[in-house]
């Protein structure tokens, strides 16, 4: 949906020759699921939800202020169709010049939701996000950010971030910075990230479903949060032609709250290949650790696309935690054992 902004030259003449432009653009999705080993009982569970992909709406703007530069904005938010609650998402402006990169300030994704998931299994689905999201490849959003995007050289391109923390933050209380680096070239696009963001809001138990971490039992306490610091180090390999894309990622997690320090790390393989021009199908497998703690998570898809826009899914992801320990879903309450299963069928609209 495309829209111009024709006030701007109706009130001022002298800006008539200036291109600009307002356009309306989302992902929306829903399906119904079946979890195992959920609800008060372990039984299981039926739920309307979306969790294939990222469900949000975005009003993005761009004005050229000259041939090599234009300033843009975006507003997005999140949309749960199945409560109907939207959440924020992203919203910055930002000038970008073909010649000399991009400046963006404003609350927006971190490096390592802009270039992960295109290396990870996570491409292929969203319920396929690692464990707890302990190297953050889900997609998240950080407060207060400034980030620099640099042009495309050869295929080279590098990026830095860094995000002013606040004590009110949901998403960071204190700073958090970073630099990227990647190369695309033919079919081959490699990745790495270093990021660094401190007093991340984190409930172990209710994302990890385990009982003790950084020397504090939540055993009794399970909706407890610490202030959580991550810096990770992660690096991948995509591959993409003929219908196939292949994925590798390896991330490497130090944490640290109440002065304990522990380490994690994710590695997954995934690949999805278009059978014919309307059907994709998919599929990867994960290991994370966080010692004593492990989690392997296996997960396959189909989609099939009614048209350019809409499309038709069917995923489902199984995760084995370790012995001990609660498997947890994304979204989902940890379970009543170390083992569950979701399957998923819905559709998917884009605009």
């Amino acid at each position: 949906m495309h829209l111009v902004s024709t006030a701007v030259l109706i009130t001022c003449p002298q800006l008539a020759k200036a291109q600009s432009s307002v356009t309306l653009s989302g992902l929306l999705g829903s399906g119904v699921s079946y979890t195992t080993n959920a609800g008060a009982h372990g039984s299981g569970q039926y739920q309307l939800n979306g969790t294939h992909a990222v469900p949000f709406f975005a009003m993005s703007g761009k004005e050229m202020l000259d041939g090599d530069t234009a300033a843009v904005f975006r507003l997005s938010k999140y949309a749960f169709l199945d409560t109907g609650i939207s959440t924020p998402f992203e919203s910055f402006v930002a000038l970008s010049s073909n010649s000399k990169g991009t400046v963006s300030l404003g609350s927006m994704y971190d490096l390592l939701a802009d270039l992960v998931p295109f290396t990870s299994e996570r491409y292929t689905s969203l319920l396929a996000t690692h464990p707890g999201n302990l190297d953050r490849t889900v997609g998240n959003s950080l407060n207060s950010t400034v980030k620099y995007k640099s042009p495309v050289l050869g295929g080279l391109q590098f990026g830095a971030m860094y995000a002013f923390g606040s004590a009110s933050s949901t998403t960071n209380a204190g700073r958090a910075v970073g630099g990227e680096i990647s190369y695309a070239n033919g079919p081959i696009q490699t990745i790495f990230v270093w990021e660094s963001v401190n007093g991340v809001p984190y409930a172990p138990a209710l994302k990890l479903g385990i009982t003790r971490l950084y020397g504090i039992d939540f055993s009794k306490t399970p909706t407890a949060s610490v202030l959580q610091s991550q810096n990770t180090a992660t690096a991948g390999i995509a591959y993409a032609d003929e219908g196939w894309r292949v994925m590798g990622n390896y991330s490497y997690t130090r944490l640290s709250a109440a002065g304990v320090r522990e380490t994690a790390q994710s590695v997954d393989v995934g690949a999805y290949k278009y059978v014919t021009p309307q059907t994709r199908i998919g599929g990867g497998y994960s290991y994370t650790s966080l010692d004593p703690y492990k989690w392997n998570q296996f997960h396959a898809h189909l989609d099939y696309a009614l048209s350019k826009r809409t499309s038709l899914y069917v995923l489902g992801v199984l995760q084995v935690a370790g012995s001990g320990q609660l498997a947890v879903m994304r979204n989902q309450a940890p379970a009543t054992a170390s083992r569950q299963m979701v399957v998923e069928a819905g559709i998917t609209h884009l605009f």
